[in-house]
């Protein structure tokens, strides 16, 4: 009796684990803020899409973008067609020959008619995306941009983006949401995917890193800070302490 209740306990855990509604609860808080973003957002002069990541495992020319890329390329040539403004690519390749963002223009170009007129090679994180993007927009004189990745990865990316851009504009888009705006009303909802782990690592990876990023690291720079001022200061102190030993 003992083990047939420990293996309902188990199926009943596991029945709960893979259920979407785990994965639809969390991620319309990442979401959430971006689905009244509109189409019709007026004077934005470039799209910037983010990269996700490249793959080998295709039998299209390799490396190739992968299926997160491959959702942001697609609305952000959607988006060109419907605004006609320049696209900026942005993605770095310290562990491939061709960048990420080399090859986003590449599928762009060739798969989805559009046009890329900036390319960012060597950025490999969404802050440095932010911070190598800049320049090239500032150059330009672009005030005002859509920043297009994943839905669940707008809520960082546009905080980072915000941090380092304050006199660029940045509307944050994306193709579609994961989450429903009206949970819990859908069957669906209760019935077990094998979709679903891939769904919670994207919130839990998400929320990771924008506690680590808010608190953390904010944290942690403000007393490497300090540490460097004290660092300067005792510097300081010694090479006056020398040089008026020297001087007697």
């Amino acid at each position: 009796d003992f083990s047939l209740m420990s293996c309902w306990w188990i199926l009943a855990l596991l029945w709960l684990f893979f259920l979407p509604i785990t994965y639809a609860i969390p991620l319309y808080w990442l979401e959430k803020d971006y689905w009244k973003k509109s189409l019709d957002e007026k004077d934005v002069e470039a799209i910037v899409i983010l990269g996700a990541g490249l793959t080998h495992s295709t039998t299209l020319p390799k490396p190739n973008v992968n299926l997160s890329l491959l959702e942001r390329l697609r609305f952000g040539a959607f988006l060109q067609r419907k605004t006609n403004v320049p696209i900026l690519v942005t993605g770095g390749g310290k562990n491939s020959k061709v960048s990420e963002a080399e090859v986003m223009k590449r599928v762009l170009e060739e798969e989805f008619s559009a046009t890329v007129s900036f390319v960012e090679s060597k950025s490999n994180t969404t802050l440095e995306n932010a911070k190598f993007t800049y320049p090239i927009l500032t150059e330009s004189g672009i005030k005002k941009i859509f920043l297009v990745t994943n839905s669940w990865h707008l809520k960082r990316a546009t905080y980072l983006f915000e941090k380092e851009m304050n006199d660029i504009k940045i509307v944050p888009i994306a193709d579609f949401a994961y989450a429903k705006k009206n949970l819990l009303w859908d069957r669906g909802d209760f019935i077990p995917s094998l979709a679903t782990p891939y769904y919670q690592h994207r919130f839990y990876s998400e929320l990771f890193r924008i506690v680590w990023l808010k608190y953390i690291w904010r944290d942690f720079l403000k007393l490497n800070t300090n540490a460097i001022e004290l660092r300067n200061q005792c510097l300081k102190s010694v090479g006056s302490i020398l040089s008026n030993v020297k001087t007697k």
